[in-house]
């Protein structure tokens, strides 16, 4: 059985097609076994789920029967009201819905195999080069927009935010993590006022400064890696985005390429790096918005069998050891 660490891409509604990843790499004729896995709002979900005891066949189950349109839930007097609703919670709330029926989901699905905090997820591994502070099977990139900060939770508990990670929700970070910009409302994290200098920050979607932290358990101490990182990306290997752009966008359109343009860029100077593209599974899911909280059955169907036709794909000229030796070719 081979050992592999994971790096999941954020991605909205687009799940599936990393379960889908996943699957080839699990279902494979030298299976592999994921002893931690990093992820940024989609891929910080689907991180969770299997870090937590779900197999990929039971996340996929997961995914197929939640039903998307109710991440669209709405609380306040306004409310009820059609148009009016949705945006007094932009206006008011900086988001569309509340989020709440997301991070109840979450509390509830980690909680079936008994996750609750990031205790429930430590790892006793005395031969990893990260210190035990470290040693946690899963790790969420979240924004702290209150500071600029990237946050790598359970990681940066302690020192940034003044919080024992073992106290700690794993369902609060994976919900800030998901916290789409414009669409759920940034998520409240409490701090310690003394590392702070408030009870509280406020946090929003990993992928405003990390969508894709690919490097995140390369070893920098000079030793050789135990096993690879591999990584899903929710997109074909070309690093230029176009097929957004018009001359005619209007001030909506513009902004949301702006955004689009923050979430990416970073990640996207990374993944040119043939050291890590080499090592990535690139899934196409140009055809789905990541914000279509109306996805059908066949939709997420369609979604992971790309997923999967990717991974395997991948596989079929995947060397770890000629990896190794310096040679991306593959």
């Amino acid at each position: 059985m081979a050992h592999a660490d994971l790096v999941l891409e954020g991605g909205g509604v687009k799940a599936s097609a990393l379960i889908g990843a996943m699957a080839a790499m699990s279902e494979a004729a030298d299976p592999y076994t994921f002893c931690r896995i990093a992820g940024t709002s989609a891929g910080a979900i689907v991180a969770g789920l299997v870090s937590a005891g779900h197999d990929v066949a039971r996340a996929r189950s997961l995914m197929a029967e939640l039903d998307f349109t109710r991440f669209e839930d709405r609380k306040g007097i306004l409310a009820p009201v059609p148009v009016l609703g949705p945006l007094s919670g932009l206006l008011f709330h900086q988001g569309l819905y509340a989020g709440d029926f997301l991070h109840h989901w979450l509390v509830e699905s980690l909680a079936a195999r008994g996750v609750h905090t990031w205790a429930d997820l430590k790892q006793d591994d005395p031969r990893s080069a990260l210190p035990p502070s470290r040693r946690y099977k899963l790790v969420v990139i979240v924004s702290d927009v209150s500071r600029g900060l990237m946050l790598r939770l359970p990681w940066d508990y302690e020192k940034l935010l003044g919080i024992d990670p073992d106290t700690a929700s794993v369902a609060d970070a994976i919900r800030a993590s998901a916290s789409i910009p414009f669409f759920f409302r940034p998520w409240i994290m409490a701090t310690n006022p003394e590392v702070t200098g408030h009870d509280h920050i406020v946090c929003s979607d990993g992928g405003l400064l990390s969508n894709f932290p690919m490097s995140i358990f390369d070893r920098h101490d000079g030793q050789p890696s135990r096993w690879p990182t591999i990584g899903v990306k929710l997109s074909g290997q070309s690093t230029i985005r176009t097929q957004d752009w018009r001359p005619d966008n209007t001030n909506l359109q513009l902004a949301k390429s702006l955004l689009s343009t923050m979430m990416g860029a970073h990640d996207r100077a990374y993944i040119s790096d043939p050291q890590a593209s080499s090592r990535t599974i690139f899934v196409d899911t140009s055809n789905y918005r990541s914000t279509d909280f109306h996805l059908t059955a066949p939709d997420k169907e369609a979604m992971y069998a790309d997923g999967l036709a990717a991974g395997k794909k991948f596989l079929a000229t995947w060397d770890w050891k000629k990896w190794q030796a310096g040679d991306y070719s593959m």
